[in-house]
């Protein structure tokens, strides 16, 4: 397991993914969330990066996930 991931919280690991599913490239998500351009990558690969329809999908999945949860 890549401990970059383990140890990324979740709402910064959403926030890269869904930054990436937007277009926006790896450095510049880097930059914003101050982490390495490689860890980015690893954390938006394990998504589906850099097939953008597969990060779309996750920032998808992960909005009805939080939408079933308030509504339960």
């Amino acid at each position: 397991m890549n401990t970059t991931t383990a140890t990324t919280d979740t709402a910064t690991t959403n926030m890269i993914i869904a930054m990436l599913a937007e277009g926006n490239p790896v450095w510049y998500v880097a930059g914003m969330v101050k982490m390495r351009s490689h860890d980015v990558y690893m954390i938006g690969r394990a998504a589906g990066y850099p097939d953008r329809a597969k990060l779309r999908r996750a920032v998808w999945a992960q909005k009805n996930r939080n939408r079933v949860l308030q509504a339960a």
